[in-house]
């Protein structure tokens, strides 16, 4: 289990990764809490319940049958980071990828108005395991990690966009690809069972080029499609508001 919180001005949000059941001990007094679990509770007296497909591997089995299950698109992309002397390390650099992704998520039109989903350095160091991949001393991707004992969740990633040459988009693309695969690796290593790609876009889950990009790059290291569900509980009916605003309009981008 995992509990972060997190403050715009005086509205906090307390969210808890990875639970079996709902824990409603030693929670952080909140204006909304919200529980993250790959169980279907039902119906939670005092508590709103979403849905959502995400996409999962299983950690247990080995390595090579992690590998085998990989399109052969990404493995391509992977073999040639290896080639181009992309290095991926778990890293402190936090403001920097930060600004990475704060840039990353404007050029993909990914940003909210409030710029509420752009997490502060100091947040993702406080909760998160940063990685980065880098070629040349130049970082191309980043990608943020939640983890307990048992799960690994990508919660933030980014890599950059050049647009003046294409050998420098290959190389940023490259680095993603071998950037998820080698962190799929340290999480193993770890004894993680559960790697946790991120939220999928609603919709078609079979991989074919005409998908959202970002479900074919998900879906293409050969993951399983899940329900995942938030369960949330508010202290107050503007509160609840509040927080649907919020994500009205983030959903409206």
């Amino acid at each position: 289990m995992l509990i972060t919180e997190k403050k715009f001005g005086i509205y906090k949000i307390v969210n808890i990764f990875f639970v079996e059941e709902p824990v409603m001990v030693n929670i952080p007094d909140c204006d909304v809490v919200i529980y993250h679990t790959y169980k279907n509770w039902g119906d939670v007296e005092g508590f709103d319940r979403i849905q959502y497909p995400t996409t999962t591997i299983d950690l247990s089995q080995g390595i090579d049958d992690i590998w085998k299950k990989i399109h052969r698109q990404h493995k391509r992309h992977i073999r040639r980071a290896e080639k181009n002397g992309t290095k991926v390390s778990v890293s402190n650099n936090f403001a920097e990828f930060q600004r990475i992704y704060k840039r990353f998520l404007k050029q993909k039109n990914y940003a909210d108005p409030s710029g509420l989903n752009i997490p502060s350095s100091k947040f993702i160091q406080k909760y998160g395991t940063l990685f980065i991949a880098e070629n040349q001393g130049e970082i191309l991707a980043g990608h943020v990690y939640f983890h307990d004992e048992d799960n690994a969740l990508l919660v933030n990633g980014a890599y950059q966009i050049f647009g003046n040459t294409i050998d420098k988009y290959k190389l940023s693309a490259d680095a993603s690809c071998y950037l998820q695969w080698k962190a799929i690796q340290y999480f193993k290593n770890l004894d993680v069972i559960n790697y946790d790609l991120g939220a999928l876009k609603a919709g078609e889950i079979n991989i074919h080029h005409k998908m959202p990009g970002l479900n074919y790059y998900k879906l293409s290291f050969g993951g399983k499609v899940i329900t995942q569900y938030e369960y949330r509980k508010f202290n107050s009916r503007f509160n609840k508001l509040l927080f649907q605003s919020w994500n009205f309009l983030r959903s409206a981008l």
